[in-house]
């Protein structure tokens, strides 16, 4: 069975490369990201920070070094703008994935630049609802490298769906409490490096 896969900022960081690989291969069936790892997807591909952020005491100065990433994400979010070429997003979107996002309003620096957040919540809205209805069915979900919204969205999309049948494992390299507690408690916890899960896929 393909693999719904839930992924925090640190995947994109640290594995990339391997990422697109699996989405290449066919083994994803649905992607979703958290605020920060659609907004390092897009920032790797348009900046030459490579797999890091700015540092923090850039940021505390001014975080419009993150704006021309930030602007793209909304322009994602208003459903303009499909990724930057070579990004996981385009990647899905290529292949006909669909791409979901959740995230927490203040939580990430790309939400600092709009004037207006009600964006997020439409796009939450209707992402819920499509996650919820996928959920009806038998499903495998992965959840790696996100320690708070996205094993906090799977546990009210199930209560929502009431599945009969499905599975659901975490990957992480630290013990996180919530992916340990609502979602791998319905399958394994793998405590190890995101390239190495994504590597054992290939």
């Amino acid at each position: 069975m393909k693999k719904i896969l839930a992924i925090g900022g640190a995947v994109i960081k640290t594995a990339k490369k391997e990422l697109i690989e699996v989405i290449k291969s066919e083994q994803i069936e649905m992607l979703i990201h958290n605020g920060g790892s659609i907004f390092h997807d897009f920032q790797q591909e348009i900046t030459d920070l490579d797999d890091h952020s700015y540092p923090i005491e850039e940021l505390l100065k001014s975080f419009e070094c993150n704006k021309e990433a930030s602007d793209l994400v909304w322009k994602w979010i208003d459903d303009e703008y499909s990724g930057p070429d070579n990004s996981v997003t385009k990647t899905c979107y290529d292949l006909g994935i669909p791409v979901l996002m959740f995230t927490g309003l203040a939580c990430d620096f790309w939400q600092l630049t709009a004037t207006n957040w009600t964006g997020i919540a439409y796009q939450a809205k209707i992402d819920f609802d499509n996650l919820c209805e996928r959920f009806k069915t038998k499903f495998h979900y992965v959840c790696m490298g996100s320690a708070v919204i996205h094993p906090e969205v799977f546990i009210k999309a199930v209560a929502v769906s009431k599945p009969s049948k499905f599975k659901a494992d975490v990957v992480d390299f630290l013990d996180m409490y919530r992916p340990r507690t609502r979602v791998a408690k319905y399958g394994i916890y793998y405590q190890i490096t995101h390239q190495e899960y994504l590597k054992g896929l290939l």
